[in-house]
């Protein structure tokens, strides 16, 4: 299997995935294939193993890929021409895909913020509570905590009490699991990117509990905006820079 080292343009992840697609365009890998392994990965397109962990998670939460721990990861087994076309779009649409994602996130869970902090009972209040513990302890711990970042955002809006509201989340609920995955891997590898979204955390809760609805709508706006910005500022890094992350 051959592939081509990459050229210090886009986000690096974003190549790594590209040079997968170009392999499968030219039957290097075929669907139902066992990939090279994350160190083959790297040294063969001589880039940093987190940069293909990286592209690793995406493949895997779009369902193009499927990783067996202790085993290895596994091109899924649909058409050739189906597995092209959606890398193709991945790569072309994956930054606004997020940014765009947020953008709902801010204004659904803005608002759901100011009126949980009004409307909440107090069994939910303590739920929120056991959440953000085990999110703050997780995140201490430098840990990706995706789980117990999606079960304290969906909580948060469960305690709006607005049926509608909470509809719109389980709808997107896909989309923001995938985001969160990509987020929070870009800030758990940076002890002060990780420190800046621990507080925003701290600060949403505290609004709630404290019963301040402005103060948790802007806080949950704030940390949404955070989001977005250490997305674009790691976006920028990486288009300039192959050898580390």
């Amino acid at each position: 299997m051959v592939f081509k080292p990459i050229e210090r343009k886009k986000r690096v992840y974003q190549y790594v995935i590209d040079q997968i697609k170009i392999a499968i365009e030219k039957g290097n890998i075929q669907p139902g294939d066992k990939l090279p392994a994350e160190r083959e990965l790297a040294e063969k397109l001589h880039v940093a193993r987190t940069s293909v962990k990286e592209a690793i998670t995406v493949l895997e939460t779009s369902g193009i890929v499927t990783v067996k721990p202790g085993v290895g990861m596994y091109l899924n087994d649909d058409s050739k021409s189906q597995i092209v076309f959606r890398l193709s779009h991945m790569i072309d649409e994956r930054s606004s895909d997020f940014s765009d994602v947020i953008e709902l996130r801010q204004a659904i869970e803005g608002d759901a913020a100011y009126y949980a902090t009004k409307r909440m009972t107090s069994a939910q209040r303590k739920r929120l509570t056991e959440c953000y513990e085990q999110l703050i302890h997780s995140e201490r711990l430098a840990e990706t905590a995706i789980e117990e970042d999606y079960q304290f955002h969906f909580t948060i809006v469960e305690g709006a009490n607005n049926p509608v509201l909470l509809e719109v989340m389980n709808v997107i609920a896909q989309k923001m699991i995938t985001g969160l995955k990509e987020s929070r891997y870009i800030s758990v590898n940076d002890e002060i990117l990780n420190n800046e979204v621990l507080e925003e955390h701290t600060n949403i809760y505290h609004a709630i509990m404290n019963h301040e609805p402005e103060k948790a709508r802007k806080a949950m706006w704030e940390h949404h905006l955070g989001t977005k910005e250490r997305f674009k500022r790691n976006s920028n890094n990486k288009g300039g820079n192959t050898d580390g992350n």
